[in-house]
């Protein structure tokens, strides 16, 4: 007797677009068994309208099952044709029924399982229902990476995850290229589901907040709308109706990707790329919600040693290990070792398989872009060393009459991972056990990073979302200097703590260094808009959250005095030193 072999299933790829769109639409009002309902029709009705002319659903890929149609063979037939239908990695599926829903106790002890009511359904006969996990089973050959279950009806039986940890933005990108299964239920197995009483009096309760919703009331500042805002909003306005005995139950049954219902314009959500990739507000899990979050995909900083700024071995990498640092005093004579203290920034692009780099020449155009401009934003000088990876390259600067230890480097990968790492003189140095930062080269460093970093991308044909990473390392008991000394606001300026003048007295310096042992901030934006002012508001943020790192209670002192003008000539007269 012969056998058919396994099929293979190697990991999508998925893009951060759609290729189809599909829907099972399900609305019974005239059981043959059961109580009659008012609105269930009306409901399937407006949500295929909905569907069909405003979320890019096509007529001809929404299948319409009202009254007499949805018979248990039918709903199930045409849920399993999707198997073959959305066949691309890049669909998406939808399921909303409206009608009645039971919870039945399985043999095992607290077991519940949860039923959808076909027309043809007898509550007393099991065999006639339509189980919750058998819907979630056919789902699983569905290739479509997202699905989305929407049900006017009550029944448990759910096991819901978190898919990212509370508070976690997201790029309207990444969310497109994750897998995910998303449910949301009328209500729970003990309620009794509202058959009327919406906002518009012609739907349910829950259907009515549900149009609500997808008709724009759910959506972001920017248009956008995901199935997780969507099912938070619905669950705001149902279980706050003053006519309402039922909450939604919601959340991710797998997966951490999320629907996308709607964005603005609405052909962007079909094209090979995003055009503007766009930071999406997280939207609250629900309050019932037990299980923990899913782990989070560990980031490009995580793997460089990012992860954890009180950990002991923050930063450390194969290249940050090769750096070293200045250390100078009556008691050391010139003295180089390993680097305890250097300053790295990452950027990140959060889909990192939509950038096209071209190892094999990335020596000959990366480093020109740092001296294409006259802006001093964009003059960024790189490392004039070189190594090559299988994956990556990295320029770097040994200090001047050694062999073993570098100065700086910049490391660019296949993936666009940008990072640079500084532990020269210009950034920090120790001088008679006195640990400092220089205060206005990492501002001028970070504000050239960006501009570098954004049109490496752009270079790369990447135009989506980013983060950003500044870490100092090894901060705690040093000291922030370099402050600029150029004039500002009433024509005066900063006193720097190293001064010869006496104004910084001994007993004070201890209120300015840091207490932290590492320093660490986070930044997201889109390559496409990241242009000027965007990119000075970066700046200002970094400098200013720095100079709270070190008790200032005073405007960034790397501006000149109350301003927000950036001294570049102090800067580039540091920098004039650098081989």
């Amino acid at each position: 007797m012969g056998s058919v072999g396994k099929m293979d299933s190697p990991v999508p790829d998925y893009q951060p677009r759609y290729r189809n769109s599909w829907a099972l639409i399900i609305g019974i009002n005239a059981y043959q068994d059961l109580n009659p309902l008012n609105y269930a029709v009306n409901d399937a009705q407006a949500v295929y309208s909905l569907l069909t002319t405003e979320l890019g659903f096509p007529p001809d890929k929404v299948t319409l099952l009202l009254d007499g149609d949805a018979t248990r063979q039918a709903i199930l037939d045409t849920w399993l044709e999707l198997t073959d239908k959305a066949a691309d990695p890049d669909d998406r599926v939808i399921m909303f029924f409206a009608g009645h829903g039971m919870t039945v106790q399985g043999a095992k002890a607290g077991e519940e399982i949860g039923c959808l009511v076909p027309v043809d359904g007898d509550i007393d006969k099991r065999r006639s229902l339509i189980r919750w996990d058998e819907l979630l089973r056919t789902a699983d050959m569905i290739n479509a990476k997202h699905a989305f279950f929407i049900m006017d009806a009550c029944y448990s039986g759910l096991a819901f995850h978190r898919a990212v940890p509370p508070g976690t933005q997201r790029f309207l990108s990444d969310m497109l290229q994750r897998f995910s299964r998303q449910v949301i239920t009328a209500g729970k197995a003990d309620q009794t589901v509202a058959d009327g009483g919406g906002p518009q009096g012609k739907n349910s309760i829950f259907t009515g907040h549900l149009i609500e919703g997808l008709r724009g009331g759910a959506s972001d500042a920017n248009g956008v709308l995901t199935a997780s805002a969507l099912m938070h909003y619905v669950y705001e306005k149902v279980s706050k109706n003053p006519k309402s005995q039922q909450t939604p139950h919601y959340g991710h049954i797998e997966g951490d990707g999320d629907f996308v219902l709607r964005v603005s314009p609405m052909e962007d959500l079909f094209l090979d790329t995003l055009k503007t990739d766009q930071l999406v507000a997280p939207a609250p899990e629900m309050p019932e919600t037990p299980a923990p979050a899913t782990p989070p995909v560990q980031t490009f900083s995580a793997k460089r040693g990012y992860l954890d700024p009180i950990h002991p071995s923050f930063g450390r990498n194969e290249w940050s290990d090769r750096l070293g640092e200045r250390r100078y005093g009556r008691d050391v004579s010139d003295g180089l070792t390993k680097a305890f203290c250097w300053v790295s920034f990452i950027m990140e692009p959060s889909a990192p398989d939509l950038v096209k780099v071209d190892l094999d020449h990335v020596e000959k155009w990366l480093p020109p872009l740092g001296s294409t401009s006259t802006e001093p934003y964009e003059r960024f000088r790189m490392p004039f060393e070189t190594r090559t990876t299988l994956s990556s390259t990295v320029w770097y600067d040994f200090y001047r009459n050694e062999s073993d230890l570098w100065a700086r480097y910049v490391w660019f990968d296949k993936g666009g991972n940008l990072e640079y790492a500084d532990s020269s003189t210009l950034v920090f140095h120790d001088y008679n056990g006195q640990r400092r930062f220089y205060y206005v080269q990492l501002v001028g460093l970070f504000w050239q990073f960006i501009r570098f970093g954004t049109k490496a991308l752009l270079h790369c044909n990447y135009r989506g979302g980013v983060r950003l990473w500044a870490n100092l390392v090894g901060t705690r008991d040093t000291i922030l200097v370099d402050f600029s000394q150029e004039t500002g606001k009433d024509n005066q300026r900063w006193r720097d703590p190293t001064d010869r003048e006496p104004f910084f007295e001994i007993d004070e310096l201890p209120k300015l260094t840091s207490t932290e042992r590492n320093i660490q901030l986070e930044y997201s934006f889109v390559v496409s808009a990241m242009k000027e002012p965007e990119g000075f508001d970066l700046v200002k943020d970094f400098a200013a959250k720095l100079g709270r790192a070190y008790n200032h209670n005073t405007s960034p002192r790397c501006f000149n005095y109350e301003t927000d003008t950036f001294p570049w000539n102090q800067f580039w007269t540091r920098q004039s030193g650098r081989r």
